[in-house]
């Protein structure tokens, strides 16, 4: 039998009620998931369907016997037998009511912690998951898929499951009820409702393929929408005039959508018209025959009203019985979804040992080639190099050349190398992840600027001591922003951004500054910047630069600079060219070579020659010990 981890992607968007129907092997995980949430409210919520589901044909019983005692007793002049039968009916309706209310909390109550439940798993699932899966388009869609519909689908198939148990116990009683009478009438309304199960079903699954295949336009219409409402792009929108033209994209897919959906609801329309006119001329019928019955004196009246909305609960029941196991099925391929994101590869484990350590000594890449997936060619090939502590390594190299790549294999954020990377002599896939990543400090390019408070920007770096004020501002205080925080409105407390309430935005330069906050945030072993410098003028470069040659001594340092000025202070430097290193030492043994870094120097330091006295001599008095040295 197929399990429900088994991938069947093109089996699911293929039409096949065999196929649909298998989406029914996850109801454990489904009621699993329930009974985690709050098993005393989903217990109550499943006891109370259950009463209301065998309440309505009670009714029915009360009914009808009230109307014979009503009848009977006009000819024996007895009230009493009415007066009860009455007072039944009045202790029935207020019954429903306190059912309805009952319900109505337990599910405002279980759908909440429910739809929470549901979204912390995708969020806990996301930070899971490896950055190789993350950057998968394919695993986009699916958490598109997963994410768009959490906070109402599970809670509606809970739902439906709940509306085809209490309906069944209601068409079940109703149908007793005319079984008593003529049993086959039973048939005769039941044929009808299942013979529209198949073309509902295949309409269900055509609605399904359409929303399946939208996952990546609604996620290009979200991304042109966040551009638009985004204060980060919205002067080169402004700038560009590119807003009319965002605009018509995003209207152009709504307009696909719009046209999908209305062929689609035109479709189930017609359907249901055609179904209900062929079921309604049944259903006449069948109450002819009640009425017909009662005028020959073969059913008293009371029989004949109970019959007829027996006949009327019955066909409408059997209906909302089989719709409802139609959209089940629809929003089973829902779940389907859910638990396909759920399932996709973790980040694995430590690997071997998992040993934990207490500090870094050395980092060795050996002979280390790494591909990115779906790609042919190596972004790394053969790279090798060894770092001590109190050592600093500047990688240089073109856009494209490998430098962040060998970010990403430290960082364990790629673990599929070849070759091996050692950590004081041993495999870094013998570490434990989570010890080796606390004793990182890290800047990225692509930093992240959180819009929250600068206590949370800068106290992120070591979290769990967010809230020691003396910390933050030693982290403050080490990349050069002391004086920015002081001027801020709550200092440490002031939110950073537009996106809220009383926020203050930052220069790129200020948030590039707060990103190396939080890095050196943290005491680590191993700090790296990744182009730390690419917001910043020569002067904060400068001084951020000798910051972190306070910070790392005794430490390990790695940074990556399109800037060849500050890779002199390094004590060594690896030149990748096409993911290979082509050149490797000292700044001067690198420029005695003559090579191309020397070249690369060279250029970038007549740039700065070449300019107006007036304007250069800052700039030349960063670059002037520069100069003289590629002069020897």
């Amino acid at each position: 039998m197929l399990s429900p981890d088994t991938s069947m992607k093109d089996d699911y968007v293929s039409f096949s009620s065999k196929n649909i129907f298998r989406t029914f092997l996850f109801w454990p995980r489904i009621f699993k998931l329930l009974w985690e949430t709050h098993a005393p409210y989903l217990m109550g919520i499943l006891f109370v369907s259950l009463l209301k589901g065998v309440l309505p044909a009670v009714v029915l019983i009360a009914t009808r016997e009230l109307i014979n005692h009503v009848v009977g007793g006009v000819s024996k002049g007895d009230f009493r037998p009415v007066l009860l039968a009455f007072g039944f009916l009045i202790v029935l309706n207020v019954l429903s009511d306190l059912f309805n209310i009952v319900d109505g909390y337990f599910r405002k109550m279980f759908q909440s912690l429910l739809s929470n439940r549901v979204n912390l798993k995708i969020i806990e699932k996301a930070h899971q998951m490896t950055l190789q899966s993350f950057e998968d388009a394919d695993v986009q869609n699916k958490l598109q898929r997963a994410q768009a519909e959490a906070n109402y689908r599970p809670f509606e198939i809970f739902v439906q499951i709940l509306a085809i148990i209490s309906s069944v116990v209601t068409l079940f009683s109703a149908c007793a009820i005319l079984v008593a009478w003529k049993w086959w009438v039973i048939f005769v309304i039941f044929l009808i409702p299942c013979l529209s199960f198949y073309s509902f079903l295949r309409i269900g699954q055509r609605e399904f393929n359409t929303y399946y295949r939208r996952a990546a336009k609604q996620r290009e219409s979200w991304y042109l929408s966040f551009l638009v409402t985004r204060d980060n792009s919205f002067k080169e929108i402004k700038i560009f005039q590119l807003g009319h033209y965002l605009r018509g994209r995003y209207m152009a897919i709504l307009k696909e959508f719009f046209k999908e959906d209305k062929f689609l609801a035109a479709r189930r329309s017609y359907t249901s018209l055609v179904f209900q006119i062929i079921n309604q001329g049944a259903c006449g019928f069948v109450v002819f025959l009640a009425v017909y019955s009662a005028y020959m004196g073969q059913i008293l009246l009371g029989n004949l009203i109970s019959f007829i909305q027996a006949i009327t609960l019955t066909q409408s029941t059997s209906q909302s019985v089989v719709q409802g196991i139609l959209s089940l099925c629809q929003n089973n391929l829902y779940v389907k979804q859910l638990f396909d994101f759920l399932d996709l590869p973790e980040e694995e484990e430590v690997q071997g040992s998992g040993q934990k350590i207490s500090g870094i000594q050395s980092l060795e890449f050996r002979n280390v080639s790494f591909k990115y997936p779906n790609t042919e060619r190596n972004a790394l090939s053969n790279v090798s190099f060894t770092l001590n502590k109190n050592e600093k390594l500047a990688i240089v190299g073109k856009n494209g050349s490998g430098k962040s790549t060998i970010v990403k294999l430290i960082t364990l954020l790629y673990s599929d190398f070849e070759g091996d990377i050692l950590i004081n002599g041993k495999s870094i896939r013998d570490l434990n992840k989570e010890s080796f990543r606390e004793k990182m400090g890290v800047v990225f390019q692509d930093f992240v600027q959180y819009e929250m408070t600068v206590r949370d920007n800068v106290g992120f770096g070591d979290v769990k001591d967010k809230e020691n004020d003396q910390l933050v501002w030693n982290a403050v205080e080490q990349s050069g922003i002391t004086e920015l925080v002081q001027r801020l409105p709550n200092k440490l407390n002031t939110v950073l951004g537009k996106w809220f309430e009383d926020g203050q935005q930052l220069s790129g330069g200020q948030w590039q500054r707060v990103a190396i906050a939080r890095a050196f945030m943290r005491n680590a072993d191993i700090y790296i910047l990744d182009e730390p410098s690419s917001y910043l003028d020569p002067h904060s470069e400068r001084e951020v630069f000798g910051k972190f040659e306070q910070l790392t001594c005794d430490k390990i340092g790695v940074f990556i600079s399109h800037r060849l000025s500050t890779a002199r202070t390094a004590d060594k430097i690896i030149l990748l060219e096409n993911g290979r290193i082509i050149e490797e030492g000292t700044h001067e043994s690198l420029m005695r070579l003559n090579g191309t870094y020397s070249e690369m120097f060279e250029i970038q330091a007549s740039s700065y020659r070449s300019t107006d006295d007036s304007e250069s001599t800052e700039k030349n008095a960063y670059w002037s010990p520069l100069v003289s040295t590629s002069a020897e």
